[in-house]
């Protein structure tokens, strides 16, 4: 018997209020992808889909699906215009063959959002927040 592959999409919702939750992205998934692809991507993505996991501080979220119809859920993602009844952006930001290596690219992408905002600080705050992080990565 061959195992199940899979594909993981990390993406980031951006809600205009609130936040999302895990069975309201999965429904607003399946009816994008059934309102781009038909009867044929819905029974097609169904088999292994599911949103796995989804941060609400960040608005990072997982997006597990079999490999090949990944390209169909890939497809709709930019057009989903809202989620929950809410309007919200979805961007998709890596495609990872498992969680671990997904979570890999996360903490690569958040370091570098820290990084970016970090630069945006004045010279106080950033040398402030620099202390910080050295007695906290000092605590380990």
């Amino acid at each position: 018997m061959v195992r199940f592959k899979r594909r993981y999409l990390v993406v980031e919702v951006v809600p205009e209020s609130g936040y999302i939750r895990m069975n309201t992205l999965h429904k607003a998934v399946l009816e994008t992808v059934k309102r781009m692809h038909g009867d044929f991507g819905v029974g097609a993505v169904i088999p292994g889909f599911g949103v796995k996991y989804i941060n609400p501080e960040t608005s990072l979220a997982f997006i597990s699906t079999g490999r090949g119809p990944h390209r169909l859920v890939a497809s709709a993602l930019p057009f989903i215009t809202e989620v929950g009844g809410r309007p919200a952006t979805v961007r998709s930001l890596h495609r990872a063959a498992s969680m671990r290596h997904g979570f890999i690219f996360l903490k690569k992408y958040n370091e570098e959002k820290l990084k970016q905002l970090e630069e945006q600080l004045p010279p106080r705050e950033r040398e402030q927040l620099q202390k910080e992080k050295r007695k906290t990565l000092g605590a380990r």
